[in-house]
């Protein structure tokens, strides 16, 4: 989520009696707990979640361009003739945010697969999604569509110490929408989706009104 809007969750840990030590290095699983980097921390259970990393190792010297993953263009080709990736191992050049993405998610081994279907029967499809991704934080529903950078434009909508809000970024030398988090709002996450896929530049001063649908603060072309 970003610093800035990843700190506003974690006043829920601790009003559910959940203790957070972030940037805390683990020295070592020890027998009743865990030697820390400084210290030493008991414990009956340990839970270890560290995510996951795609297993390419064996492409190596292959002659495949290997970036976090198979690195493929916008139709999902590798960098060998007649090569193709998709799914979580596909790291894709994405034209919508200008880098390159590899998203863990049902959604793209739902539908990568037909792009690359496509292609290789002569097509001249592209992949380039709205990532997204939720999760239940105690009982609040929590959403993130898009990706942002470091350098886009945080826009508060609505008070990030309410029950319910949502933070939306701008790109950086434009006012297109890149990505929406929402909090109990998910009106607001549909309608932003539609916007990022949409490209559409909006208007901050109405995004940062909650009482606006967001789907409302999209600027118009002045020659339509």
């Amino acid at each position: 989520l970003g610093a800035a809007a990843g700190a506003r969750t974690a006043p829920w840990y601790e009003q559910a009696g959940v203790e957070l030590r972030t940037g805390t290095a683990v020295e070592s699983v020890e027998r009743g707990g865990l030697a820390l980097a400084g210290g030493w921390l008991a414990a009956d259970e340990i839970v270890t979640a560290v995510g996951v990393r795609p297993a390419v190792s064996w492409l190596a010297g292959s002659g495949l361009v290997l970036d976090n993953g198979v690195a493929v263009d916008p139709g999902l080709r590798a960098s060998l003739p007649g090569v193709y990736a998709a799914g979580d191992c596909a790291a894709f050049a994405s034209l919508r945010f200008g880098v390159r993405l590899r998203v863990e998610h049902w959604e793209t081994a739902l539908h990568a697969p037909e792009v690359v279907a496509a292609n290789i029967a002569g097509g001249a499809e592209v992949y380039d999604p709205v990532p997204y991704f939720w999760s239940e934080q105690f009982g609040r529903m929590v959403q993130y569509a898009g990706h942002h950078a470091a350098a886009d434009r945080l826009v508060w909508r609505g008070d990030p110490a309410a029950a319910t809000w949502s933070a939306c970024w701008l790109s950086g030398d434009t006012r297109r929408l890149t990505a929406v988090l929402t909090v109990n709002r998910p009106r607001d996450l549909l309608q932003g989706r539609r916007l990022i896929a949409a490209g559409a530049e909006v208007d901050a001063a109405r995004l940062a009104d909650p009482a606006v649908a967001v789907k409302d603060v999209a600027v118009k072309d002045a020659a339509s």
